[in-house]
């Protein structure tokens, strides 16, 4: 195998620990030196914290998420075992990134022609003309936060457009998102598990009348679209749709957007001169966006799954019920696969990057995921001369399996 120098540390015994209490090392300023050391032991690692195996090399990622022996209704089995039914993990049995084998492809496929219908160059038109209004209010040499100008409003702003819920009644439901989204960390408590549920009830009472509305009058959105299945007939239930916008919009696109509107950023400020050649050469906003994607991902890790057979990987046997999940994070800096992986390289190519977990679960809003990071990148590109980050003023997000900031106070020239 080869390691990089940076793989060759030794490793604390704090930061050991930290890993071992939750492998994602929420809120940490730089996480990826402990992956490093931790993958060049080995590429499959067992947290205690998390009860599960990690997978930190990518191969062996690319292996888990192509193979079918792994189960995450069984993985949420575990968690209603532990803490009782009438939880969030009940109703996540119906959420497609925690379905298994036909049922989740039929699903898949189902909701792949309804993104198909979307609009996708009057969705850019509209994305790109919403972030130049808001940053239309930027003073050249005066700090100011991100996230409450742009990283919040904009995934907001898209999902209403896709889904045809005005912004300003979303604000209950924000508010909730990353109680959700934590009820699907790694890691769960009492505490986890009942801010789930609150969050899981406010969704219901928002969105259920919602639902209820398109059913009684369709509409040309993506909610209307996702109902029926134009092939089959096949009905999605509510509870389902539910499920569907809590997850795959609030969490996936609303959650994570945020987080990556970030960090474009903050890539764009500690490396001026990748920010210096992607202003003068617009053909390189794309990968430049694969490589933020790489080298500091929203999303650190994958949902959890539990092995149905015995598995052997990385000179482990995973026996059958145990939990795992594979470390994005550390999957991307492998340099098995990427020369130099802690360099940011906008030019990088190819860059296999795991962001959007490419295999039987990969993200459903991976082009809509791109589509704002581009827009959002062109529009740096254009408007800023420079970009600075003032770090010790801003505050990265606490929570496990994500990673951005939930302030982020930068200066533009």
């Amino acid at each position: 195998m080869v390691f990089d120098a940076a793989a060759l540390m030794i490793l604390a015994s704090a930061d050991r620990a930290a890993f071992q209490l939750n492998p994602c090392l929420p809120g940490h300023h730089d996480p990826y030196p402990i992956y490093a050391a931790m993958s060049a032991e080995c590429p499959l690692q067992w947290c205690e914290g998390a009860q599960m195996w990690i997978i930190l090399g990518h191969p062996e990622a690319v292996a888990h998420m192509h193979d079918p022996r792994y189960s995450r209704q069984r993985h949420l089995d575990k968690l209603i075992e532990r803490f009782g039914s009438g939880h969030i993990f009940h109703d996540q049995k119906l959420d497609i990134p925690y379905m298994d084998g036909e049922p989740h492809a039929l699903v898949r496929h189902h909701v792949i022609d309804a993104f198909c219908a979307i609009d996708i160059p009057s969705l850019e038109m509209f994305t790109r003309n919403f972030i130049a209004e808001r940053l239309e209010s930027i003073s050249t040499g005066e700090p100011f936060d991100l996230v409450p100008l742009l990283a919040d409003p904009l995934p907001v702003a898209v999902t209403s457009e896709l889904i045809g819920v005005p912004p300003d009644l979303q604000q209950e439901v924000l508010r909730h998102v990353p109680s959700f989204v934590r009820s699907r960390g790694l890691t769960q408590t009492e505490q986890t598990t009942a801010s789930g549920d609150e969050a899981i009830d406010v969704y219901r009472e928002f969105f259920l009348p919602l639902i209820h509305q398109r059913r009684a009058n369709p509409q040309d959105d993506l909610l209307s679209r996702l109902m029926v299945d134009p092939r089959d007939g096949t009905h999605i239930s509510d509870e389902q749709l539910l499920l569907f916008i809590s997850s795959n919009f609030y969490s996936a696109s609303v959650f994570t957007l945020r987080l990556l509107v970030g960090t474009l950023a903050c890539a764009m400020a500690r490396h001026p001169e990748a920010f210096e050649r992607l202003r003068a050469d617009g053909s390189l906003v794309g990968p430049a966006l694969e490589e933020v994607l790489r080298w500091d991902p929203p999303a650190q890790a994958l949902n959890a799954s539990a092995a149905t057979e015995p598995i052997e990987l990385a000179g482990h046997t995973i026996a059958a019920g145990d939990s795992v999940t594979a470390l994005v994070g550390a999957a991307n800096r492998d340099p098995r696969v990427f020369d130099d992986p802690h360099m940011f390289r906008i030019e990088r190519d190819p860059n296999p990057h795991l962001s959007f977990a490419p295999g039987l679960h990969q993200c459903l809003g991976r082009q809509l995921a791109r589509l704002q990071g581009r827009a959002v990148l062109d529009a740096f590109r254009q408007r800023f001369q420079a970009i600075h980050c003032h770090e010790q003023a801003s505050h990265r997000f606490m929570g496990d399996r994500f990673r951005g900031f939930d302030r982020l106070i930068l200066e533009v020239q």
